[in-house]
């Protein structure tokens, strides 16, 4: 029992935490700002992360954060994706109600 509340302090710790990050911050302001979201959604009125709609990928020393969150606008929901390398957005995808997939980022 008790090992399951860890667990669960644990999982609550870490989602309280990567909304606290600097790439997180950049991700919500890139969908408040982005006309694709506005466009699909509206005026963003929520932006909301599952606690399951993180990861944390580790490559060459580093550690880089992707999220997956929800969007409620004035026009509707929707869904974006977000992957970051060295705390700069590298790709971004809305994934509208509908079930289509726009590109938020321009890959380099």
């Amino acid at each position: 029992m008790y090992a399951i509340a860890v667990l669960g302090a644990f999982v609550t710790a870490a989602w309280w935490f990567v909304q606290q990050t600097s790439s997180y911050a950049r991700l919500e302001t890139l969908i408040q700002r982005h006309a694709v979201v506005a466009a699909e959604v509206g005026k963003v009125s929520s932006i909301r992360l599952p606690f399951f709609g993180y990861g944390l990928d580790v490559t060459d020393g580093r550690v880089d954060p992707n999220f997956s969150v929800h969007v409620t606008g004035s026009k509707g929901e929707a869904s974006v994706h977000a992957d970051f390398v060295d705390g700069a957005i590298t790709d971004a995808y809305l994934l509208t109600a509908e079930g289509h997939t726009i590109p938020l980022v321009i890959q380099r």
